[in-house]
């Protein structure tokens, strides 16, 4: 890169300069002078972003490797506007501040937070770019057991957010359930995080995405851990049915209906659901917040219950295909066998008497 224009690459094979001022990071091209193919990239602080694997309202993710540790990282680069609003700056370096203290295996780790060129970035662990929204746009549909292992590993990562630092994700949705190693869910972005005490100070635009916004939120009341708890019930809805409990062609109708309407039935997309299931997820995605899961642990207790119930009815062996015999038939079976025997031996002690006469033996 050349240090007095960020947009002019040198190819890595004949140094020639190429202007990449139009092109996203990641984009692959062809060196007009070696005909080397590479990709773009750009130096962000000690940082290389690689490829965007995402973008929101906030700003874009990009796989980035940290030039000073050589490792591979996920880097979310903060909008330059929100760079001019300091209370949102320095709500968001508290918020970021306790969440770099959460290490918890189904939480994305943050590694640091800093400001380079008038942007703000977070520095994460980088796990890959498989989200649970990928995974439904793949499957349409998942299988129980997968989201009752998701619902609990994301109810058990906010759980710990929320008695450790007294943080509320506030985003909770299938995108921002990202699958690590051996498949682990992980709850990342906690960039709208707020804790206990800042909660009901928030207000402002919807950031989140309508179809998993908590209707207290949508009405601008005070959110707690239990909007959190609904987001992940919609979004556990969606996964298993293949589509969210409440659609529409806009946002302010999708938003309407989480207000006045009520989900059919999730049996009604998968009849196979069993009982325990759409319980737990309907009760998490009740209307009201005092009619949900008064804690995380009850929500998780009742998803390893249905798990479990799930699990022992699928490795319940069937009977083997014996045929097992009546006493009565026994019996008859039993004598048939000596009658059997006892006429063989008249035979044969007919036939000795028989020969035995004929040879003179008699």
């Amino acid at each position: 890169m050349n240090e007095t224009n960020p947009n002019m690459l040198s190819c890595p094979s004949c140094q020639q300069l190429i202007d990449t001022s139009d092109l996203p990071v990641g984009t692959s091209i062809i060196c007009p002078a070696c005909q080397h193919t590479f990709s773009t990239w750009r130096d962000f602080d000690h940082y290389r972003l690689e490829k965007m694997v995402g973008e929101g309202g906030m700003g874009s993710v990009y796989q980035a490797t940290d030039t000073n540790l050589d490792r591979v990282v996920a880097i979310k680069v903060l909008k330059r506007e929100l760079t001019a609003d300091r209370k949102y700056i320095t709500n968001f370096l508290h918020e970021v501040e306790i969440t770099a203290s959460l290490t918890h295996p189904n939480i994305v780790h943050v590694y640091a937070f800093g400001e380079f060129d008038n942007q703000y970035y977070l520095v994460m662990e980088y796990i890959g770019h498989l989200t649970l929204d990928d995974d439904i746009l793949s499957k349409k549909k998942l299988s129980e057991i997968e989201v009752l292992d998701v619902g609990i590993a994301v109810a058990n990562g906010l759980n710990f957010a929320l008695q450790r630092g007294g943080l509320i994700h506030r985003d909770i949705k299938p995108g921002n359930i990202l699958f690590g190693q051996d498949r682990t869910p992980k709850v990342v972005d906690f960039g709208l995080a707020v804790t206990r005490e800042t909660a009901e100070q928030v207000g402002g635009e919807i950031w989140g995405t309508p179809y998993y916004v908590s209707p207290e939120r949508l009405e601008y009341k005070p959110e707690d851990f239990r909007s959190d708890m609904y987001s992940l019930g919609v979004s556990l809805y969606h996964a298993i049915a293949g589509r969210p409990p409440f659609d529409a062609n806009t946002a302010e109708l999708v938003a309407a209906k989480h207000l006045n309407s009520q989900p059919l039935p999730l049996k009604t997309y998968a009849p196979y659901v069993s009982d325990q299931t759409v319980y737990a997820i309907a009760k998490a995605m009740a209307r009201y917040p005092e009619e949900r899961f008064q804690s995380y642990n009850e929500l998780v207790e009742q998803l390893e219950d249905a798990k479990r119930r799930l699990v022992d009815k699928n490795s319940t062996t069937a009977p083997t295909n014996i045929q097992v015999m009546q006493t009565g038939q026994a019996d008859d079976k039993k004598m048939m066998i000596i009658v059997g025997v006892t006429v063989g031996i008249c035979v044969i002690a007919v036939g000795i008497f028989i020969v035995l006469k004929l040879t003179g033996v008699l």
